[in-house]
């Protein structure tokens, strides 16, 4: 029967505060099923962003904090995941935009009107799976 458990700071570090310890170990595990799940939701056009969509370590002020970030660099990652007012369009290299209805016909225009766009909380959605 032990009477008395030790824990040397070196092992407690080990433990609690490295990556490839026990807590690392779980939190990492913890962002991955954010991550997939948050690819798995994420809107698909090109596939760019459900393949940016990773999971980096970060290194904040307190050196025993682990902390893992989930996300996306791509530009319109933010306005996927919170949606959009609508809003002007406007061409940028030409004088006017060119597309094609669906019934065959071209249209023209200096600037059109678009309608928005509705949220896609890709990544908060995903959140309560970092719990189970």
């Amino acid at each position: 029967m032990v009477d008395r458990v030790e824990i040397t700071q070196p092992g407690y570090d080990q433990v609690f505060k490295s990556r490839d310890g026990l807590v690392g170990r779980d939190l990492s595990v913890r962002a991955t099923r954010v991550q997939l799940a948050g690819k798995a939701q994420a809107g698909v056009r090109s596939g760019d962003l459900k393949r940016d969509i990773t999971k980096n370590w970060v290194n904040v002020a307190k050196p025993d904090t682990l902390t893992i970030q989930v996300g996306s660099a791509r530009k319109y990652a933010e306005m996927h995941h919170e949606g959009t007012r609508a809003h002007i369009i406007r061409p940028r290299n030409v004088k006017a935009m060119r597309w094609i209805d669906d019934h065959g016909r071209v249209h023209f225009s200096r600037q059109v009107m678009h309608p928005g766009t509705h949220a896609n909380r890709f990544l908060t959605d995903n959140l309560p799976l970092a719990v189970r």
